[in-house]
C-alpha cells in the first residue's frame, strides 16, 4: 500500500502544503511570501536601486515627493551614479582592463 503526500500530509498535518508543513506557515502566508517575491521580482534594476536610495536617506516616495527641487535633484543624482556603478559592473567594468 502506497500512501501520498496529500493523503497523509506532512508532519501530521492534514491538508497542508509540504512547504507550510515544514516551516510552520499557514497557506495564507506562502501565498504572501509569493506575491511579495514577485513583486519585488518584476521590479527594474532602476525601480530597485532608487527604492535602496531613498532607504539609506529614511524616505518613503511620497516624501521625496515632497521635497524642494535642488533635494530631490541631489537624491537623482546619487540614484544616477548608483546605477551607472551597477551598469559597470554588469558590464564586467572592475575586469575591464583584463585581457585574456
Amino acid at each position: 500500500m502506497t500512501f501520498g503526500v496529500s493523503a497523509i500530509g506532512i508532519g501530521g498535518v492534514r491538508g497542508a502544503t509540504a512547504s507550510s508543513a515544514l516551516h510552520g506557515t499557514t497557506g495564507d502566508a506562502v501565498d504572501e511570501t509569493a506575491e511579495a517575491f514577485l513583486r519585488e521580482a518584476k521590479k527594474s534594476p532602476a525601480e530597485r536601486t532608487k527604492e535602496a536610495v531613498l532607504k539609506r536617506h529614511s524616505l518613503s516616495q511620497a516624501q521625496y515627493d515632497a521635497l524642494p527641487p535642488e533635494k530631490q535633484a541631489a537624491i537623482r543624482q546619487e540614484i544616477e551614479e548608483e546605477m551607472k556603478r551597477k551598469l559597470g559592473r554588469a558590464q564586467g567594468g572592475a575586469f575591464a582592463d583584463v585581457v585574456v
